[in-house]
């Protein structure tokens, strides 16, 4: 932006063969603009070509139109008259086509021109669509720089109001303005605003500092509202507005974007629109940028729209009451091993709350990963049914771990929605089971649900209030940023704690160790989309904080998984399997360590529904193949 301030001080032309080129659609209309044509052309030292296309139905040859060509020719005589009058250089180009806008296409690439100027009349417009051909054509797919002028009354200009936000138009507005400054001798308010719940990039922002400098602008205005409401809220002081297009390429019904859009219709002040022409490298930038921009919002509206508290859910009595309107079953799985120490308080809670006070859950049951303590034993005295992993589908195999456990409870389990809940939680609540259920009763869009909370970590004989899941901050959350920006709202995407369908949960391939949670995440997303994930703050979780050593084992089978998952989408090699080995630091009590190498690698289970034992088990029609082949969407 400072080369724009600088170009301008100095009165240095862009390009010596400037040309300004006004489509003819209307005499009468190109007159009114031709004191805009000519601003924009003395600016740059250039010249207008005032352009009039004869269209020629497909059944006549082109060589018909020569007679209204020869008559547009002398009509338009007049306007090279009013060029001389606004001394800039004016020509008359008369152009035969078999459509107006591939004729105006075809002489704008013929006479190099440099930008179209375009009018505009307000009362032609429809609810529907703003403008309609060729207009939308041409901003959609700009030959050149694109201007289109909607004037309003024909009183003398004071104020131009200049929009900025650094996007890729705004050199062209600049330039646009100015101009219109200097032909009417108005002076230039220029408005940055910053709608506070989107990302406001700071060296964007330090960048149009230099249009201050521009000659003309009077006021610099920074508004931290919404660009629309910032806009309407300045206009009654402005008689024009010249602002850069937002639509989204490809899109007919919105060439010019919501915002654009909204200024037209609700301003009543001369309003001009433009689109600067980008080269290929400027698309792709601006490509980029606009989706990292349009993700940022996405994730933000579903973070305000997807996030819950256990607190709005506290009315059990109100979720039985939607869980039997929905006709729906629960079931609650308890994977653990050896948790003698919190698995009766747990049971007991759950049994209290949400089973005899208010029957919620259908079945709760213990998936044990064969323990060697008294797990087992505590849970059936509760009358819990107890499940060893292992024992479940074993002509399929076993794998160590706890997603190996939480996929074969599928296979036990009876309810439309399941619930899993660790077991090493040293300060339970029912509000862990109740939580992740709340969204999926209250909202059927939802497919799952994960908790978070503020975990609290343990130094020596010292405990701060935060500063648990270091997996999370350190290796899932910059993982998921990075590669999978969409889940980058997940407060903690590895907690222990979350609830499904079982409709999305039966087609679901499962991790069978430490990446089980974010694979489920990265494949329920893939599969059902953001807005059937959601989140819900369950306070606090007092558990066992791991020492470094499993710590780092689990953080690079996650690190596996996110590569795994990154492969199938990009369908490329990324790990190799020499990759699936860790090389740990041990030390020795001497001083002394040494490397241990540990193969790390998290198997694939396929989705339980794949599976034929399930099928039948389920009532579910037989498949024709027990191989599994991922399908994943967009």
């Amino acid at each position: 932006m400072s080369q724009v301030a600088s170009s301008r001080q100095n009165g240095e032309p862009r390009a010596n063969s400037f040309t300004v080129m006004v489509p003819a659609i209307e005499l009468e209309r190109v007159r009114w603009l031709m004191p805009i044509a000519a601003a924009a052309a003395r600016q740059q030292h250039g010249q207008i070509v005032v352009l009039s296309v004869v269209v020629v139905p497909e059944s006549q040859p082109l060589s018909d139109g020569m007679l209204e060509a020869r008559r547009i020719r002398a009509e338009f005589d007049g306007l090279l008259q009013d060029g001389n009058t606004l001394d800039v250089p004016t020509r008359i180009v008369v152009t035969v086509a078999r459509d107006l806008t591939e004729g105006i296409r075809t002489a704008a690439e013929e006479q190099n021109a440099s930008m179209l100027l375009l009018g505009w009349q307000a009362e032609i417009s429809s609810s529907e669509r703003l403008f309609g051909p060729p207009i939308d054509s041409l901003l959609r797919e700009p030959p050149c720089d694109v201007v289109v002028v909607r004037l309003q009354g024909n009183g003398p200009w004071q104020r131009v109001l200049l929009p900025v936000r650094g996007g890729p138009h705004t050199p062209l507005a600049c330039d646009v303005a100015l101009a219109m400054a200097d032909r009417f001798d108005a002076a230039i308010t220029v408005l940055y605003a910053a709608n506070p719940r989107l990302h406001d990039d700071r060296a964007v922002r330090e960048s149009l500092q230099s249009l201050r400098t521009l000659p003309r602008v009077s006021r610099w205005l920074e508004r931290t509202i919404p660009a629309e409401q910032a806009i309407l809220a300045e206009a009654g002081d402005h008689q024009a507005i010249v602002l850069g297009v937002t639509g989204r390429q490809g899109d007919p019904e919105a060439p010019i974007g919501p915002l654009a859009d909204r200024i037209l219709r609700q301003v009543n002040s001369t309003v001009v629109l433009v689109r600067h022409r980008m080269a290929k490298d400027e698309e792709q930038a601006q490509q980029i940028w606009q989706q990292q921009r349009d993700l940022s919002a996405t994730v933000d509206r579903w973070f305000a729209e997807n996030t819950f508290s256990s607190a709005e859910f506290e009315d059990l009595q109100r979720l039985l009451a939607l869980k039997q309107q929905q006709g729906l079953s629960i079931s609650l799985a308890l994977p653990a091993l050896n948790e003698e120490e919190t698995i009766g308080e747990i049971i007991g809670q759950v049994q209290q709350a949400l089973v005899n006070d208010v029957p919620l859950l259908d079945e709760v049951v213990l998936i044990d990963s064969r323990s060697q303590d008294r797990t087992r034993e505590i849970a059936q005295s509760h009358g819990v049914p107890v499940y060893i992993h292992q024992d479940i589908l074993p002509q399929y195999g076993m794998f160590h771990g706890k997603g190996e456990a939480l996929w074969k409870s599928l296979y036990v389990l009876k309810g439309d929605i399941v619930v899993w809940v660790d077991t090493d939680i040293k300060n339970f609540h029912p509000r862990f089971v109740y939580g992740v259920l709340g969204p999926l009763l209250r909202e059927q869009r939802i497919s799952y649900c994960k908790g978070f909370y503020r975990r609290p970590i343990q130094f020596g004989e010292t405990v701060a209030a935060t500063g648990g899941g270091r997996v999370t901050e350190l290796t899932a959350r910059p993982l998921l940023n990075l590669f999978y920006p969409e889940l980058s709202g997940m407060v903690q995407p590895l907690s222990g704690e979350y609830a499904g369908r079982r409709e999305a949960l039966e087609w679901t391939p499962f991790f069978t160790g430490y990446g089980v949670e974010i694979g489920m995440l990265i494949d329920l997303l893939e599969h059902y989309g953001l807005t059937a994930l959601s989140q819900v703050d369950l306070q606090q979780r007092i558990h066992r904080n791991q020492e470094l050593v499993p710590l780092s084992k689990m953080a690079f089978a996650i690190t596996q998984v996110v590569m795994q998952r990154m492969e199938q989408r990009q369908k490329a090699q990324l790990l190799e399997p020499v990759n699936q080995t860790m090389k740990l630091i041990t030390y020795a009590e001497d001083g002394g360590f040494h490397l241990d190498l540990r193969e790390i690698r998290d198997h694939e289970r396929p989705p339980m529904a794949t599976i034929p034992e399930y099928r039948k088990l389920r009532g579910l029609p037989p498949t024709l193949s027990n191989t599994w082949k991922p399908q994943r969407g967009g």
